[in-house]
This record gives C-alpha cells, sequence and structure tokens, in this order.
C-alpha cells in the first residue's frame, strides 16, 4: 500500500495552515455559527452559492440581540452598521428547470440590489450544463466555511431528524423532510487561500479584479463551534471545467483516487449521489483484492424530486451492481438512514464527506457523480491526521455521525468497534428496527433503466458539445454512411441543413420575420380553411425547414394565444408525423439496405431508451427540427414513443410561446425590463408544464404497463 501525501497540483490546488479546523454537523448549527460570523464581521463577506435565499431564518428562536434573524434583513443591518464592511454574492445562473425551487430574482422583495456594498451577481461563466457547485463563506479571509451546505430553504434541521420537527419549515412556512448535510470551517491561511479562490472566480464572473481583505486584528470565528483539530495542514481540492481560457483541474478527482488506494482499515463515505464511474472503479478495484478495507456508503433512499429519482437513481443502480459484483469478500455495505415515524419522503443526505482509517478527514461539495469530477466547479477540504490525538478527535466525529444515524450514543458506536472485527460489523451489531441504517437496494424500474440516455448525458464528467449530445441520444456516429452509398438520405438532409442555414444567416431570413408574415396570412388563415391551411403550413415549413419556433410564433400572432397554441401543436406533429414517415420510407428503401446495418445499430439503441430520447431531443435541439424527425423516421424508432414523446417534449415550449408571443418579440425588439420579466414568466410556464407532462406521462406509463 503506497503512503498517502498531498501534492499540489496532483490531488490538491494548495496546502496552508489553519490554527483551527472544525466541521459543523447540520443546518441549526451551520446556520448559527454562518450568522455569528456575519455579525462579526469587519470589511468583507464572500459567498459563493450554488442556491441562496434571502428570506432564510438562520435561527429558529430569538438570539436576543436585536438583530434580525432573516439572511437578507441581517446583511443589510450589518451593511448599515459598519460603513467599511463590503458583502460579495456570486451565485450560480442557474438552470430554468429550478426555477420553481429558487427565490425569484426578479420578482419578490429581494434585498440583493438595495445597497450599494452589497455586489449581488449571478454568474454564468461556465460550460454548457454545467454548474458552479461551489458553496463557500469567507468572512474577512480570517475564516472560511466550505462544503455542501447552500443558504437556502430546505437545508435547515437538528441533529435529531425528527420526522416532525415544527421548526422545519422553508421560506413559506411549509414543512419539508428532514436533511443533514456538514460543512468544514478553517482559519489562518488556508482561510485567506480560499479568499483568494473566491477572489479569483469573482474575476472570472465579473472582469474585476479585487484585493485580499485587510486585516482587521478582530478574529470572526463563532464562539459556538469547538475545533476538532489545531495547527493541521489543509488540501483544497478543485474541480473546474475546460473552458475558454480556462484549462481543466481535477484534483477532486485525483484525491478521491489517492484515499482509496491508501485505505487500510475503512473508508466511509457520506454523499447524495452515487454514479461516478472513476470512484466506483477504484472502489471496486479495492473490494476485488483479498484483503483491504471495509466500505460504508450511506446515501439516502432517494436522491431528490422526481428527476433525480428518474435520472441519477437509475445511474446509482447501474454502479451498485458492478460493484456489489466486485465485493468477492464481504466488504462492502450500502445504507439509507431510516427515520421512524416518516410517511413521506426520506432524510436527505447531502452531506460530501470521506473519512479513512480515521486519518484523513474531507468535507466538501463534490458529490460521487461523473459531473463532480470534470464539469462542475467544485472545492473539498482535506487534513490528516498527524497523531494519536488527532485520529481520536476524527473517530469521534464518525462515531458521532454514526451514533445519530443509528439512534444510539457515540460511546455505544465506540463500545461495538472494540467488541466487533471491522467498521462493517460494528455497524450491523447495531442496527435496529427503529432508527437505523438500512440496507439499501437500489433497484429501480426496469421501464426508467431502458428508456435513461447514456450516462455521458445525464452525468457527463467534462463539457459537452452539440455533436456529444447528439451522440449521446440518438447515437449520431452510427448514421455516418458509407461511401457512395447514401446518396439519397445525406442529399435530404444537406439540402434540409442548407435551407436552414439560408433562413438564419441570409437576406431570406428577413421574409421569416413573425410579426410581416403574421400580417401577410392574417386574412388567409381567418377564413373557414385556415385552421387546414395552417397545420399544412407546418409541414410544408418543415420539408422547406423553416424553423418550427417561427411557424409558432406566427400561429400564435394570428390566432391568439389559445387557438394558436392548439393549432401549433397540431401543426407541429402532422410535421413531425410527415418527416418521420419519409425518413422512414428513406431508411426502410434504401438507408438500411444500403448503410451496411449502421441504422439497424441506431434503432436497437433507441428501442432502449424509447419516450426519454425523444423528448430529450425535443427539450436539447441537438438538430434542426426536421432533420431529427428525419434521422428519427430512419431508426425505426417506434412510433407510439415517438409520439408520446414528441407530445411531452413539444409542449411546454409550444404553451410558453402562444401565450407569451408578444412578450417574445417586444424583448427581441425593445430589451426593456418589463420583458425580460416576460421571459422569466415564460420560463416558470415551461418548468410548470413539463412537471404536468411527467405526471401525465407515468400514468399513462402505469397504466399501460398494467394492460399489458
Amino acid at each position: 500500500m503506497r503512503r498517502f501525501r498531498f501534492k499540489e497540483g496532483r490531488n490538491c490546488w494548495r496546502i496552508a495552515r489553519a490554527e483551527r479546523v472544525a466541521v459543523v454537523v447540520d443546518g441549526e448549527a451551520y446556520f448559527s455559527a454562518v450568522r455569528t460570523a456575519l455579525i462579526a464581521a469587519q470589511r468583507r463577506v464572500f459567498i459563493l452559492a450554488w442556491d441562496i435565499h434571502s428570506q432564510l431564518e438562520l435561527v429558529r428562536e430569538d438570539p436576543g440581540d436585536g438583530l434580525p434573524t432573516r439572511l437578507g434583513e441581517l446583511i443589510l443591518a450589518l451593511l448599515a452598521r459598519r460603513p467599511e464592511l463590503e458583502v460579495h454574492i456570486l451565485l450560480w445562473n442557474f438552470a430554468a428547470i429550478y426555477a420553481l425551487e429558487r427565490e425569484p430574482l426578479f420578482f419578490g422583495d429581494t434585498p440583493w440590489d438595495k445597497h450599494p456594498r452589497l455586489h449581488f451577481v449571478q454568474d454564468d461563466e461556465h460550460p454548457l450544463a454545467a454548474s458552479h457547485h461551489q458553496k463557500l463563506v469567507v468572512v474577512d479571509g480570517a475564516i472560511a466555511f466550505s462544503g455542501g451546505f447552500d443558504l437556502s430553504k430546505w437545508r435547515w434541521d437538528t441533529s435529531e431528524h425528527r420526522a416532525e420537527e415544527p421548526r422545519r419549515v422553508d421560506t413559506r412556512g411549509e414543512a419539508y423532510p428532514p436533511f443533514h448535510d456538514v460543512q468544514m470551517l478553517v482559519d489562518g491561511a488556508a482561510a485567506a487561500d480560499l479568499e483568494t479562490l473566491c477572489l479569483q472566480r469573482w474575476r472570472q464572473a465579473t472582469g474585476d479584479t479585487l484585493e485580499p481583505a485587510a486585516q482587521t486584528g478582530s478574529d470572526p470565528w463563532p464562539d459556538e463551534v469547538v475545533p476538532l483539530l489545531s495547527a493541521h495542514d489543509c488540501a483544497i481540492a478543485r474541480t473546474l471545467p475546460t473552458y475558454e481560457a480556462q484549462e481543466e483541474v481535477r484534483e477532486v478527482e485525483r484525491l478521491y483516487g489517492d484515499m482509496i488506494d491508501t485505505a487500510e482499515r475503512f473508508i466511509y463515505l457520506e454523499n447524495q449521489y452515487l454514479s461516478s464511474a472513476f470512484v466506483c472503479d477504484a472502489l471496486a478495484a479495492r473490494l476485488r483484492r483479498r484483503t483491504g478495507p471495509d466500505v460504508v456508503i450511506v446515501l439516502p433512499r432517494e436522491t431528490g424530486g422526481w428527476l433525480e429519482q428518474h435520472t441519477m437513481d437509475v445511474l446509482r443502480a447501474r454502479r451498485l451492481a458492478p460493484l456489489r459484483e466486485a465485493d468477492r469478500h464481504g466488504r462492502l455495505r450500502v445504507y439509507y438512514p431510516v427515520v421512524p415515524g416518516l410517511d413521506s419522503g426520506c432524510l436527505m443526505v447531502h452531506a460530501k464527506l470521506t473519512i479513512v482509517d480515521d486519518r484523513l478527514l474531507r468535507v466538501g461539495s463534490a458529490n460521487l457523480s461523473n459531473r463532480s469530477m470534470g464539469l462542475d466547479t467544485e472545492c473539498d477540504l482535506c487534513v490528516e491526521a498527524r497523531d494519536e490525538g488527532s485520529r481520536a478527535a476524527i473517530a469521534g466525529l464518525r462515531r458521532r455521525l454514526l451514533a445519530m444515524f443509528l439512534g444510539v450514543d457515540s460511546g455505544a458506536v465506540a463500545d461495538a468497534e472494540d467488541r466487533e472485527a471491522g467498521l462493517i460489523a460494528a455497524v450491523e451489531s447495531l442496527r435496529s428496527d427503529a432508527r437505523t441504517l438500512a440496507p439499501l437496494i437500489g433497484d429501480v424500474d426496469p421501464e426508467w433503466e431502458r428508456q435513461l440516455p447514456a450516462d455521458q448525458l445525464i452525468d457527463p464528467d467534462r463539457p459537452l458539445n452539440a455533436a456529444d449530445l447528439g451522440d449521446a441520444v440518438m447515437g449520431a456516429r452510427s448514421l455516418v454512411p458509407a461511401r457512395r452509398r447514401l446518396w439519397l438520405g445525406v442529399g435530404l438532409v444537406l439540402l434540409v441543413l442548407t435551407l436552414a442555414a439560408a433562413w438564419r444567416w441570409t437576406p431570406l431570413g428577413d421574409w421569416l420575420e413573425p410579426r410581416v408574415l403574421a400580417d401577410t396570412l392574417t386574412g388567409a388563415l381567418h377564413g373557414p380553411w385556415g385552421p387546414v391551411l395552417t397545420v399544412a403550413g407546418f409541414v410544408g415549413g418543415s420539408l422547406l425547414a423553416i424553423p418550427v419556433t417561427l411557424l409558432i410564433l406566427v400561429a400564435a400572432l394570428v390566432y391568439g394565444p389559445a387557438l394558436g397554441a392548439l393549432l401549433a401543436m397540431a401543426g407541429s406533429m402532422a410535421a413531425a408525423l410527415a418527416t418521420y414517415g419519409i425518413g422512414q420510407y428513406l431508411g426502410r428503401a434504401s438507408v438500411e439496405r444500403l448503410s451496411g446495418g449502421s441504422v439497424h445499430r441506431l434503432s436497437e439503441r433507441l428501442a432502449r431508451r424509447g419516450i426519454l430520447a425523444v423528448v430529450a431531443v425535443r427539450i436539447i435541439p441537438v438538430a434542426p427540427f426536421t432533420v431529427i424527425n428525419l434521422f428519427a423516421g430512419a431508426s425505426r424508432i417506434r412510433l407510439r414513443d415517438y409520439v408520446i414523446g414528441t407530445l411531452i417534449g413539444m409542449t411546454p415550449g409550444v404553451a410558453a410561446m402562444s401565450v407569451f408571443a408578444e412578450g417574445i418579440l417586444a424583448l427581441v425588439r425593445d430589451a426593456e425590463l418589463k420583458y425580460f420579466l416576460a421571459v422569466a414568466l415564460v420560463l416558470a410556464f415551461i418548468v410548470g408544464l413539463t412537471l404536468l407532462a411527467r405526471r401525465l406521462f407515468v400514468r399513462f406509463n402505469d397504466r399501460d404497463g398494467r394492460d399489458a
């Protein structure tokens, strides 16, 4: 077994001394500590966030200090109190799918633009489909929190994680299930380096260069947080994706590999996800050996809402199967926490914590997912025990966490470890029928497993481009024709692409201005044959590669939102079926016969992915509308899957564009604030319709399964 060591430029960015290191467990303790640290701030507060909510109640009882308990109000009060204080908040400019879960930034009474020394920036400087996932709070460059916690609405909980907790409510007063997370707190040079990381992110997002916070001589360390370790080197590991001039950084991934490789007695992991190919392969390699560490992984029973359950849970099942196959010597246990009396939901394990042999302690933002290894920005902190006292402190933290999950005290965990041979045996001896850790089977609906696209689309480990998306969803490389044998199909596709380019980049596109087309066609389309002509126009326009979004806007402008949406949907479906039929004809008559079996292989892939593959290419348009239809027909995907997937994928966009057609055009023309607000409504409307379509789809699928 090779010796573990931190190495800058390999498994960490920097190694810096922290005079104090603490691990804050669960939201009650963390949010209180953040509030105390903010109150002590003199010069600068930096917050890097994946999510944030100004109405978050940091403490749930009156602290008696006369200052607000809500995050936004507290920051404004502190800025008014201290004229030298500056607050910088960098929030990931999140994807539209999260819009209904986030605090509205254009509506409501948020404080983020209400003070000249409160600098709030949404950061979208990242690759396609990536996110900024670092979660840091740095105060005066003197102390820094880093880990899995966001300052957002569904994170507060006590370490008891009771099924019924009247204080565990969101910003609207609505209850939510128990939630577990941890955050590391450091000071000294380690905190200063984390401030440097914040400064780098700020410069990348805004172009502004800030100097490090001036030393104040004060100590913002919260008194309620007791240090776990003192005078320890702290390694800072990052994930940074390739983006413009930024080179790829995979320190988080390499640190996981080195920690797993050097483990001797046990590896203890808490995480939300388990889908990283790299991490699972490294664990499997250790499990195959005749001797090696016990591996104990604590995950949530379900990784989140319906989206995560039908994506990340499926990927988790795909990783668990080979892990269990590799466990030839019985050294792997995967658990989920059981909370008595919890009728719905589960205890959300959101922590990203790793402890190896009570020698290495790691807390960060990185999930055990592919995207945390190379796509999202991440930040993990890791310390190594240097003596028996340090090992005992880390062991105490681990036992506290296990005791919390098992419904016992830390002493019982220590006694079980003394009594049993190995960590797994100790945990197994303490499991019960009440609060406990239960084995996670991880089975998923076979239909969702069949239809979920490849891992590289759902959970990529590096930035994707449009070609990658097409390959992942539709197996586009299998459509590369044999030379000189697919001239008919290739010629048609090239014609469609040429026409699409002409509409987009030549003067022909001027004729396709939506308002001009609508005014020209209004008289003809309001006659008795208008609806028929409209549907026929969609079919003809599709064959000419006129953008389907343009046709939808014209229908809405001519007929109004309600009838326009119905006719646009009918026209889109008719056009999709017509060009699907052409692709199917070409596939059967020439493409399949002449391609040497490549389309047959694509057909098998699409048959396995079914409806979700079609939904994906409607939501993520990897090619023009007509080209997608032609390829789908040539691949011989089942007509039922194609129709249902097209309906689900097209409905939100058609409805939203029809309802907000005037607002979209006004935005393009004038770009005034009120029109940006209209677009925000469009995004919320799309998300809502997508959720509704998903529910209808699940009901249909369930009924279809019962009837089969």
